[in-house]
């Protein structure tokens, strides 16, 4: 697997000698993302900036959550767990085409897990500023267990196919399947980064123009 990653390194660093692209590209789409027990879907979104005609560079996000009848050791009759990953998103279009474009992607940043007790709320207290005038708005949230933090590193492909545009401001629409391995590092007190370390896969739609 380390051979893999290593490759995917070379592709996306093989080509910074094109020309400068004033392009960006967004992706949103549903993820299939392991959990504690069993994949989850889960909402993958990544946003990047072309620095050439290839290589593009941004962030990842994707949330997912997992219901549980166990409490993991806490006071509670059931749990939820919250799966947060941000990365930092290298992508190096490799075949880049109006109509397709095939890529490789690394991206690292870090895993957050949280635990919670849906039947336990607490009230949380946010701040707003509104005509000068500063709002209070209170409301609630499940009591939260225990927080875990992983460190995350993905590397996989992208493959778009073009749909349609807007022409006027000359955008294109793709559908695109990311398919990839993650490696998560690190030990918690609910899970541990091992059991995240896994193939992960997601469909959706890229918006790809000029800034």
């Amino acid at each position: 697997m380390k051979k893999v990653l290593y490759t995917l390194v070379f592709l996306m660093c093989g080509n910074l000698c094109f020309a400068q692209k004033d392009k960006i590209a967004f992706y949103g789409g549903v993820e299939w993302q392991p959990a504690i027990r069993q994949y989850q879907p889960a909402i993958q979104l990544n946003g990047r900036g072309y620095v050439n005609n290839r290589i593009s560079l941004g962030a990842a996000m994707s949330y997912t959550g997992e219901k549980h009848s166990e409490n993991f050791g806490y006071f509670a009759n059931r749990t939820w767990s919250n799966h947060l990953i941000i990365n930092f998103l290298v992508q190096n279009d490799v075949i880049n085409s109006d109509n397709f474009f095939f890529s490789t992607y690394l991206s690292t940043g870090f895993y957050f897990l949280g635990l919670v007790n849906p039947d336990d709320r607490t009230t949380e207290t946010s701040y707003s500023e509104v005509d000068g005038i500063w709002m209070e708005n209170q409301y609630e949230v499940p009591r939260k267990l225990n927080r875990d933090l992983f460190y995350n590193i993905q590397g996989g492909v992208d493959f778009s196919l073009k749909l349609g545009s807007f022409t006027k401001e000359e955008v294109g629409i793709y559908l695109t399947t990311r398919a990839g391995y993650q490696f998560v590092f690190g030990n918690g007190d609910v899970a541990n980064g091992s059991q995240f370390s896994k193939p992960v896969i997601s469909v959706g739609v890229t918006l790809k123009g000029n800034k």
